[in-house]
């Protein structure tokens, strides 16, 4: 099936935009200066950046190499967003622990869990790696990293605009918003697994069909 620009745009937009990291984002760091907030958004999308563009041009290749398929990498990427998502679902790591104060002051955030797996989702890489090998030629797999880059330039804007949004909302709802966030990106992780199980054929179509 071949995907036109507005088609490819709408996946990249849905698969590794800016509203879930951005919503992390606002949260681990809410109580940071402003420059923090910066550089941490900058390495964000710089390492989301070069991951989803390395997925892009050898992603085939990659799992062809490790004899990895598709399905795995679905329940992988699964797996691991889910073991973030329990924690920010249950509210048991990020606000209440003694490890939260150095986990929001670390620049090691922007890697785990903002660049990966929060903006280079799972479901992102493996729609990526996807969309490039249908595409026909060599200018259309050029457009697609255009296109890339296009959506992490608007990921950057997002996330260096988190400042107005966490002074806007406060406090208080960010840790609502945390919590709701968190249902949302476990229930994310288990559909990812679900469509894994599909494709490998343990569950039904009819029954992954049925969970969306």
């Amino acid at each position: 099936m071949q995907l036109g620009l507005a088609d490819i745009l709408t996946i990249l937009l849905v698969t590794v935009g800016p509203l879930k990291a951005l919503i992390v984002f606002a949260t681990l760091t809410a109580k940071a200066d402003p420059g923090f907030r910066r550089q941490v958004a900058n390495r964000t999308v710089l390492v989301a950046t070069i991951v989803t563009l390395v997925f892009a041009v050898a992603g085939e290749v990659f799992l062809q190499i490790f004899h990895i398929s598709l399905p795995a990498l679905k329940i992988a990427g699964g797996i691991i967003l889910l073991l973030f998502a329990l924690g920010m679902a249950m509210g048991g790591g990020h606000d209440e622990q003694e490890g939260e104060e150095p986990k929001a002051l670390s620049p090691d955030i922007a890697v785990f869990p903002l660049a990966m797996p929060m903006m280079a989702t799972p479901q992102g890489l493996v729609a990526i790696t996807v969309i490039v090998a249908a595409q026909p030629s060599v200018r259309d797999i050029l457009v697609v990293l255009v296109a890339i880059l296009a959506v992490m330039a608007l990921n950057l804007l997002c996330l260096r605009s988190a400042d107005r949004i966490i002074k806007a909302i406060g406090p208080s709802a960010l840790q609502v918003i945390a919590r709701v966030a968190g249902l949302l990106l476990t229930a994310l992780a288990v559909q990812l697994m679900i469509l894994g199980l599909r494709d490998l054929g343990v569950i039904r179509p009819e029954a992954a069909s049925a969970a969306h």
